[in-house]
């Protein structure tokens, strides 16, 4: 019978668009001024009928953000015998949501919904990361004093926390993401997880695996403080100052290596390069490599030597204004005895009666491909630096202050010059005799990720955790993760060949490093006794009593003097806070009791260098194992074009606006199921694309979705429950078909979920709604509409589309959680419990069956066929003989066993008013010049067909539409059904 079809969102890039057409009886689609049919047979035909609607206007989001809670609670009462852990990352607790938080949660979402469905009891607890200095700064932006106490400043950044954690709870509740959001939570500045953090903290510190050093870190002069790798950001377009500087070599400690005069020997000079040149006030050594080849090169316009690496002096004969010529070649290892000056460090202090003369020293690190050869070497700013100042015992004074100024050692001409601002201008001015090149260089440097201002590296006594101690058994952990994607475990490996990691802070809202200092010598003091006290303190009070309390009451006087460590007056408290990715990292402390490992960790990519690796490596340390068996790791959101995100670029994408918009082309609103369509769809992709266009595709998908569940659930009316006792074989063949491709779907789409391959999901989705509609529906309808409903035939269709409705249903519900939830609730059956309150779909193995596939494929090729001659004129308006070799033949036989049929498998699928089967063997057939003659060849067979489609000899039957009828009112088929029904006169 005529159907209207639907106009809605007609959107030429739509990717898979269903053929399913809409009834009559669907909303928003009718054509006002059309004329009444007047069809007196219309109300006998079992049409589709539902309340649930078609159109995304007037769909709802089918759930309360109170069921949210009350879902999880209730499976969390279940006796469920398995546990599913998805430990939640902390998101910063700094302010309103963005898109990055939306894939996040709803990626972890899907996750546990899967599990939950699969009849795992879910464990999932939401935290927030509520330390550290972007609130800090956010909440001193608030108040307008200059000064502030310790205190107000962590009281203001508590209060914009707060305010911050509620504003993005209720985004993650309008997401639809499942947890009990009202109870169990975490807070990284809840008293209880600070108490826990330090049992971490202390447990590590007496395994001798923390411990205060003074070395070179990452410094932020923007924001007062170390900062840890993991806070880092590069900015790949940084310009930095570069010099080529001349040392001059000490003259009696040349002739060893040099045949060279008096006037020669004082006009040798070391060449440096660095893009560094505030650090040169710092400098203390050259360091050289003992297996490179050097050149003594000369000027030949001043006659100066310049000691460089071989491979440099092609480009140092570049640089120089004039001639220049090689001298001598010589091994770096002559070098060991050698001695320059720094000019600096006589303007630095001009009081110096003896200028001061630096050592050449070996360095495995100095290679040939970069600089000079010889490499400045300043203790206190460099890591290499560093090491190669203890093992030589050089000077490793910082000359830079916290704020990134030159102090006062660095003399009246340097002091206060400020590093990136002015101090390397000073720099080069003093040295300006002793520079041949100054040029500008273009590198990836380092800045801080919060300011985004450049960072140095800076000595200072600071807070370090020995991660070399630890590396080689979080590696082995490691080995028995599984990461999603495979290809980024490398990212873990490389994070974790770090030596070291700093720990310390230089702040005030964050959890206290619990150590004191004696006020004389500055020794540290912790041990069990002080270290419980305090912690006891903490939770109770929560670390504001580290500011708020005096050290007396911090360190009582009996503690000490049970230990002999004299008065609370001696002892100072620390002012350093800890690392807020120790925060973090050591949440599955309070969250994994009972020495749980979570099943899934799930983050963004840039976890490997933060959130993954500190739990990684403060679980090994405690508790000697990973925190997680499993990491996946999705990507970042990007604009239609690619490009990165950003406010001042404009191109940044609410997700409450995409929950609560709607459509700029059609006017239609998306809605939450948009959101967690694009979430799911890009999946674990590196760059997650966004924006209006990409949402539109996924509303018109949406669309296609809720028609073909329309017509599922108006379909199924009045199902009759005694249905589902229908015997498989009793299935007609194009019924087992269709159960066929559902176990196929229904298996690929669990395996999918398993690997976490979202995207996939709904490629499979589309996939088999197109089969759904373009096959199935296509031809079954006939049957379905028109049969009598204690038909075989019709029961044999209905009990197909209820376990498609079951299996679609179930199969989209982690993605589509609020849709799943509305179908039920229309669902025929009058299910009372809520769809998660049910297990995932089952599969009958049965339904496998790659022979009815096959079987298929033979009648599909011959419709493929004659659709490709007939193009758009209905094969309903002929009749078709089929001629067929023997093996084709048979198989067809075994879906049409009588020559000629109006109502069999072949005919059905074939959509012709009748098909008669013959073997080619029975006798030529003669067509007619009128007749349509098709040609084709079956692949799987290798055997050929000829179909012949005559017009067809019945007229159209009022009822069914089909040209069956031997008169003008009925055929034989709907007068027996309305017969049958009472609904016509024998």
């Amino acid at each position: 019978m005529p159907l209207l079809t639907t106009k809605h969102l007609r959107l030429p890039w739509i990717k898979c668009h269903l053929s399913l057409q809409t009834c009559l009886y669907c909303d928003n689609v009718k054509d006002k001024k059309s004329k009444p049919t007047g069809n007196k047979y219309r109300d006998t035909v079992y049409l589709p009928k539902t309340d649930f609607v078609l159109s995304l206007k007037k769909a709802g989001d089918w759930f309360k953000k109170s069921e949210l809670s009350e879902l999880y609670k209730w499976q969390q009462n279940e006796n469920r015998n398995k546990q599913f852990i998805l430990h939640d990352g902390p998101p910063y607790a700094n302010g309103k949501l963005h898109v990055g938080h939306a894939i996040n949660k709803v990626l972890k979402d899907i996750i546990n919904r899967y599990n939950l469905l699969q009849g795992y009891r879910v464990h999932y607890v939401p935290g927030w990361d509520c330390h550290g200095l972007p609130i800090e700064l956010k909440a001193l932006k608030k108040n307008k004093k200059q000064t502030l106490s310790d205190q107000s400043i962590r009281a203001m950044s508590k209060t914009f926390a707060e305010e911050s954690i509620q504003v993005q709870k209720e985004g993650f509740q309008e997401y639809g993401v499942m947890a009990d959001w009202e109870g169990q939570c975490y807070r990284t500045m809840d008293p209880l997880y600070e108490a826990q953090q330090l049992d971490v903290f202390y447990a590590m510190y007496e395994k001798e695996l923390i411990y205060q050093g003074y070395m070179p870190v990452y410094w932020s002069p923007s924001s007062r403080t170390a900062l840890a790798e993991a806070e880092l950001e590069y900015d790949p377009g940084f310009v930095s100052k570069a010099v080529y500087v001349k040392f001059p070599v000490t003259a009696d400690t040349l002739e060893a290596c040099f045949s060279l005069n008096d006037a020669e020997k004082s006009q040798v000079f070391a060449l440096i390069w660095t893009t560094t040149p505030w650090t040169l006030p710092a400098n203390e050594a050259i360091c050289f490599g003992s297996d490179l080849t050097y050149c003594l090169v000369k000027n030949l316009c001043n006659d100066e030597l310049y000691i460089c690496g071989k491979e440099f002096v092609d480009q140092l004969h570049s640089i120089l204004p004039g001639k220049s010529k090689i001298i001598q070649e010589i091994k770096g290892s002559a070098f060991k005895d050698f001695k320059y000056t720094n000019p600096l460090k006589q303007l630095m202090d001009p009081s110096m009666d003896v200028v001061q003369e630096l050592p050449f020293l070996e360095g495995d690190h100095v290679t040939a491909d970069v600089g000079t050869g010889l490499v400045h070497t300043a203790p206190a700013h460099g890591q290499e630096d560093f090491q190669k100042g203890m093992q030589y015992g050089l000077p490793v004074d910082s000359l830079v202050d916290e704020t990134g100024r030159y102090t006062s050692e660095t003399g009246p001409l340097l002091e206060g010059k400020r590093v990136h601002v002015d101090a390397e201008d000073t720099v080069i001015s003093l040295l300006k005799d002793h520079i041949i090149l100054q040029e500008s260089y273009k590198h990836s440097y380092p800045i801080d990720w919060r300011t985004k201002k450049p960072v140095i590296l800076r000595a200072c006594k600071q807070w370090f955790i020995d991660t070399s101690k630890l590396q080689q058994q979080a590696m082995e952990c490691m080995k028995d993760i599984k990461v999603y994607p495979e290809s980024l475990r490398q990212n873990m490996d490389a994070q974790l060949k770090r030596k070291y990691w700093c720990i310390s802070r230089q702040r005030v809202w964050g959890v206290p490093i619990p150590v004191f200092y004696h006020r004389d010598t500055e020794e540290v003091l912790i041990n069990r006794e002080i270290f419980d006290h305090v912690r006891d303190l903490i939770s109770k009070h929560s670390s504001d009593c580290w500011w708020n309390m005096s050290v007396e009451e911090l360190l009582p006087q009996e503690i000490l003097s049970r230990n002999g460590l004299g008065n609370s007056s001696d002892y100072r408290k620390g002012s350093d806070i800890i690392d807020i990715w120790f925060d973090s990292g050591t949440s599955w402390a309070s969250v994994l009791s009972d020495d749980k490992v979570a099943d899934v960790y799930l983050e963004g990519l840039d976890q490997f260098r933060g959130w993954f690796q500190s739990s990684l490596l403060t679980s090994v340390a405690y508790r000697g194992k990973a925190p997680f068996k499993k990491l996946v790791v999705h990507g970042f959101a990007v604009d239609e074009e690619g490009h990165k995100m950003a406010k001042s670029v404009g191109n940044v994408v609410d997700p409450g606006q995409i929950i609560n918009g709607h459509s700029k082309a059609t006017g239609i609103p998306y809605g939450l199921d948009v959101l967690r369509l694009w979430v799911a769809n890009s999946g674990l992709q590196t760059k997650v694309a966004i924006g209006t266009n990409i949402l539109d595709i996924h509303q018109e998908e949406l669309f296609q979705l809720r028609k073909m569940l329309r017509h599922l659930l108006g379909s199924l009316r009045g199902f009759d429950v005694n249905i589902l006792q229908t015997n498989y074989s009793d299935l007609l063949p194009q019924d087992q078909y269709l159960l066929s491709l559902l176990y196929s779907y229904g298996t690929q789409v669990t395996s999918m979920y398993e690997e976490y391959r979202f995207g996939r999901v709904l490629t499979l989705l589309q996939k088999f709604l197109s089969d759904l509609s373009k096959v199935y529906i296509t031809i079954s309808k006939d049957r379905l509409y028109c049969d009598s409903v204690q038909s075989p035939g019709h029961r044999s269709s209905l009990f197909v589309l209820y376990h498609t409705l079951e299996v679609l249903t179930k199969s989209i519900a982690p993605i589509l959680p609020s849709l799943a939830e509305e179908v039920y609730k229309f669902h025929p059956q009058k299910k009372t419990s809520p769809l998660f309150h049910t297990l995932w779909y089952h599969l009958n193995p049965n339904w496998n069956n790659p022979d009815i596939e096959k079987l298929m494929s033979t009648a599909f090729t011959i419709r493929d066929k004659m659709n490709e001659v007939l193009v758009s004129e209905p094969p309903g308006n002929y009749d078709a003989i089929v001629i067929a070799k023997s093996r084709l033949y048979s198989e067809l036989k075994k879906l049409q066993d009588a020559e000629t049929s109006m109502d069999s498998p072949l005919c059905e699928i074939l959509q012709t008013a009748s098909t008669t089967l013959k073997s080619s063997q029975s006798g030529e057939v003669t067509a007619d010049d009128k007749d349509i003659v098709i040609h084709g060849s079956h692949s799987d067979t290798q055997t050929e067909f000829t179909a012949i489609l005559t017009k067809a000899g019945g007229s159209k039957c009022n009822r069914c539409r089909r040209n069956t009828a031997q008169s003008n009112e009925l055929c034989q088929r709907c007068y027996d059904v309305l017969l049958q029904n009472s609904q016509l006169s024998p």
